[in-house]
């Protein structure tokens, strides 16, 4: 079988197409597992301004390529104009690469300071995270900045 899951370049062209064909922004902030918290469909992002750089995410998705696995590149919301994607190991051995969108309502809402953050994320984990962050493998670390690169996770958390 001939490999489907392009270099993550390439990917990143054609999910932007598939954003502006669904009619989303195609200006995209990287979501990644320690960025964001979540408890059933309400969900809180760490700074989302700061995560345009898909430097983790490109290096997950190039991680999770040389594997058997689908990837997914999704996005989940659109916030103030620009889109929250993510990329997921999907699992599974048919090495496909899919792009898709969340249609269902999802409360998304901004934390800019880390106490609030620590806070959320203590609360979410007593009344119990998202089955959504709990069952999906996405980049598990932010590149902000100045090049913290996330490594490959391959256990859901």
């Amino acid at each position: 079988m001939d490999e489907m899951r392009i270099p993550f370049d390439q990917a990143l062209e054609g999910f932007r197409g598939f954003l502006r064909d669904q009619g989303w922004s195609d200006d995209i902030l990287w979501i990644s597992r320690d960025r964001i918290t979540g408890h059933r469909r309400s969900f809180w992002v760490l700074r989302p301004c700061e995560l345009h750089d898909p430097g983790s995410t490109g290096h997950y998705y190039e991680d999770t390529r040389k594997t058997t696995s689908s990837i997914r590149i999704d996005g989940l919301v659109q916030l103030d104009g620009k889109t929250l994607a993510y990329v997921e190991n999907y699992g599974g051995d048919s090495q496909m690469l899919n792009y898709g969108i969340h249609t269902g309502h999802i409360n998304v809402q901004p934390v800019t300071g880390r106490l609030q953050w620590m806070l959320l994320n203590a609360l979410n984990l007593l009344r119990g995270i998202s089955p959504f962050l709990k069952h999906t493998a996405m980049t598990p670390t932010a590149e902000v900045g100045g090049g913290k690169r996330g490594h490959t996770l391959t256990t859901n958390q």
